[in-house]
């Protein structure tokens, strides 16, 4: 497993439960707070649909390290310690270590988004409310108006036994780095016990975990494309996929104008894929900027009030 990239994957700070966080799910914004976050969870793939659809691969005795992609990077000694981004990035850099794991990747996301998430009504019923809502008069009007960012779950690591060790007062100027010998001497240690390396730095035993949990996970970013519709329809050819949208309850005629039309044009349709597969460099971002929080505020008032509406008036 030690030969794969994993470059594009991200460690929480808490394993969620399989059955929450699963190949095939949908995030609204927040992919480093998924259970947080607006979601959709797609069924767990098992057996026969995982072979399908899925590479999954097992392994024993795993070390992953987790530390802020905005911070300085750090030493790792050891070549069976997986380096990972922290899918926030104001955790504390962390250990995870686990008797043994299955990494789970799915082998066409492409295809499965269009096959198997939009297929299912409940997937479609959430990406229409929040489509909607993030592009309604209301929000378009904003000056922190951009395309929402709807993320899809498309890796995952699936971890049994583990022991998460924290580091605690490492100061800003030393890299400590961490190596097999520091998670050996921690192998011993109790919960909450820690072990100091001197100059300020330490590392706590900070909890164990003998379920299975999903600690680490891989998204891809949907690319939704609002269209106009004019009397001719469509403008252009026939589009793979394309979700209706509801009306614009924040606008007093119900129509939806596309950002800089001044005529009677609408969109009113959406055509789904995904971005292109860019890496981390996708996912950075300030996650606790001011705008970000106003546009997180704003576009949960405007689907409020898409949920409270009546049906007559989103049709």
């Amino acid at each position: 497993m030690g030969a794969v990239d994993d470059s594009s994957f991200f460690l929480y700070g808490v394993g969620e439960r399989p059955e929450a966080l699963t190949l095939g799910s949908l995030v609204l914004e927040k992919y480093w707070q998924p259970m947080v976050a607006r979601h959709y969870t797609h069924e767990q793939l098992s057996g026969e649909a995982l072979q399908t659809h899925a590479y999954s691969t097992q392994a024993n005795n795993l070390v992953f390290h987790g530390c802020s992609r905005i911070s300085p990077s750090v030493s790792i000694e050891g070549g069976d310690i997986v380096n990972l981004g922290l899918a926030y990035n104001k955790d504390l850099e962390r250990v995870v270590v686990a008797e043994k794991g299955t990494r789970m990747i799915l082998k066409d996301p492409e295809s499965f988004l269009t096959t198997n998430v939009l297929a299912n009504p409940q997937a479609q019923q959430k990406l229409k409310l929040w489509l909607s809502a993030a592009q309604s008069s209301y929000m378009l009007n904003l000056k922190f108006a951009r395309r929402p960012k709807v993320w899809l779950l498309t890796g995952l690591y699936l971890l049994e036994k583990t022991r998460t060790i924290v580091s605690k007062g490492q100061s800003a100027d030393i890299s400590a780095g961490v190596s097999s010998a520091l998670v050996g001497a921690l192998s011993g240690v109790p919960i909450g016990g820690s072990v100091s390396l001197g100059l300020g730095s330490s590392w706590e035993m900070a909890m164990e975990i003998a379920d299975p949990h999903v600690w680490a996970a891989q998204f891809r970013l949907l690319d939704a494309r609002f269209i106009k519709m004019g009397k001719g329809g469509v403008d252009g050819v026939k589009l793979p996929m394309t979700m209706g949208l509801y009306r614009d309850v924040t606008s007093l005629n119900g129509r939806r104008a596309a950002r800089g039309d001044s005529e009677v044009e609408s969109v009113e349709q959406v055509e789904l894929g995904l971005e292109g597969d860019e890496g981390e460099e996708a996912y950075v971002e300030d996650q606790d900027s001011e705008e970000l929080e106003e546009y997180e505020r704003a576009l949960e008032k405007v689907m409020k009030s898409f949920e409270m509406a009546p049906k007559y008036m989103l049709e």
